[in-house]
């Protein structure tokens, strides 16, 4: 994707922040996750050595229980989804930009019951992970899974030491540019080796992406655990 393409994806200042706003709104379900751990997971979707389908990944960005998750309004649904979608399309057109590429998305701690810099990124990521292929190693060389595995180790690291909660946040925001680091590596390895690149997702119209793969009684694609006609099939 050239810059041009890449710019054309990009959330706008007020977009990015309108997903940021409804992410953390009652129109969606109370355990939503943050625009930070919405970043790591994304980011480890992208970085999937498979593809990973919509409908696997997308119920868990709302809840962890999709069957008891809860949307303001169709309206507001939709709306979310849209912002969703397009922020993915942005995570795949910027993982390996040539100019301004992607990096990590963390908030600032604010108060004593705030997590520490970075730990919902880590958190999303290995999230996402968790969606990948259990054979993602079957028919690769060798030497290139050990070079994946060294990649994805490196994401990790240092999250998980005997002192991590101990480090200040200067110190983990160099955590958080290695772990950016590692997952670029991975996406540029796939591509070395010649595996499909993640597909953008259609944001058309989310309703008719939704449309498209519900009847109006099937439960929402969105994720939501509602029908269809009454999330993202409802009128306004």
């Amino acid at each position: 994707m050239n810059t041009a393409e890449t710019e054309e994806v990009l959330l706008s200042d007020e977009e990015f922040e309108a997903l940021e706003a409804v992410l953390v709104s009652d129109d969606v379900p109370a355990d939503c996750m943050n625009l930070e751990m919405l970043d790591g997971y994304v980011a480890a979707l992208v970085c999937s050595p498979e593809r990973i389908a919509m409908a696997r990944w997308l119920p868990a960005v709302w809840s962890a229980d999709a069957e008891t998750a809860d949307f303001g309004s169709g309206g507001a649904a939709r709306r979310a989804l849209e912002l969703v979608l397009r922020y993915y399309n942005e995570v795949v057109a910027t993982l390996a930009a040539e100019h301004d590429p992607w990096e990590p998305f963390c908030y600032a701690p604010e108060g004593e019951d705030a997590p520490p810099l970075g730990d919902e990124w880590v958190a999303g990521f290995e999230q996402g992970v968790e969606l990948w292929p259990d054979d993602w190693n079957a028919g690769l060389d060798s030497q290139d899974v050990a070079v994946a595995e060294g990649l994805l180790a490196n994401v990790f690291k240092h999250w998980g030491a005997e002192n991590a909660a101990d480090a200040d946040d200067e110190t983990r925001l160099g955590w958080l540019a290695e772990s950016a680091q590692a997952a670029r590596g991975l996406f540029a390895l796939w591509r070395e080796v010649g595996l499909p690149e993640p597909l953008p997702a259609d944001i058309s119209e989310p309703a008719t992406v939704a449309r498209a793969a519900a009847g109006r009684n099937d439960l929402c694609p969105c994720g939501s655990g509602k029908k269809y006609k009454v999330c993202c099939g409802a009128e306004n």
